[in-house]
C-alpha cells in the first residue's frame, strides 16, 4: 500500500468474500474523504475503507501507532450511513464505538460533502495530536509505560505495572 494514500478499500475478496458494491453516496463521501485527506500535513497513520461485519455502513477507519514498538495505540472510526454518519474510538473488532463524548465521539447529518469535510477535518485533528510515552523506572530494570496524548494527558495505552501514585520520570515522544 501507497502510505501517502488514506483509506484505501480492503479487498473482501481475499477473504473470500464478494467484492464491495459502495452505492453512489458511499463512493461520493469516499472521494472527497480522500480529497481533503490528500492535502493532510499529519503524521501517517494506517487507515482503511471498508463495511463493518453487520455490512451496515461503509466505514473509514484510522489506527495510531507506536512505531518503535509496533504496537497500536488505538482506533478510530466513521461509520458513513449516506445522510448521516457516527464517528469516535473504537471500542471492540467490530468497530462498534465508545459513544461518549469525552472519546470523540459525534453524530453529525447533512450531505455528502459535509459530512465528508467535518469526518476530514475530525481525523486531521486526531493525528495531528501528539502522543508521548511516559515511563516509571523499576529495580526489575523494565519500564512500566503508560502511552498518552500529549496535550492532554488522555491514556491511550497502559501496561500492567503502571504506578498509579507516583509521577512518570521521563516522557518520550512518540508521535510527533
Amino acid at each position: 500500500m501507497d502510505i501517502t494514500t488514506w483509506f484505501e478499500a480492503e479487498d473482501p475478496e481475499q477473504y473470500g468474500e464478494e467484492p464491495w458494491d459502495f452505492d453512489e453516496a458511499k463512493r461520493a463521501f469516499l472521494a472527497a474523504l480522500r480529497g481533503r485527506a490528500a492535502a493532510w500535513r499529519v503524521p501517517w497513520a494506517p487507515s482503511r475503507a471498508g463495511r463493518p461485519e453487520d455490512g451496515s455502513s461503509l466505514l473509514v477507519h484510522v489506527c495510531l501507532l507506536d512505531e518503535a514498538r509496533s504496537m497500536a495505540l488505538g482506533e478510530w472510526a466513521v461509520h458513513f450511513h449516506g445522510s448521516h454518519v457516527r464517528a469516535g474510538k473504537v471500542c471492540d473488532q467490530l468497530f462498534n464505538l465508545h459513544e461518549s463524548p469525552e472519546r470523540g465521539f459525534f453524530r453529525a447529518s447533512g450531505t455528502v460533502e459535509e459530512l465528508a469535510e467535518r469526518c476530514a477535518a475530525w481525523f486531521e485533528r486526531l493525528l495531528m495530536r501528539p502522543v508521548v510515552r511516559a515511563e516509571w523506572p523499576s529495580e526489575a530494570g523494565a519500564h512500566p509505560a503508560r502511552w498518552e496524548f500529549a496535550d492532554t494527558g488522555e491514556a491511550l495505552v497502559t501496561s500492567a505495572l503502571t504506578p498509579t501514585d507516583a509521577p512518570p520520570t521521563r516522557r518520550l515522544r512518540v508521535r510527533p
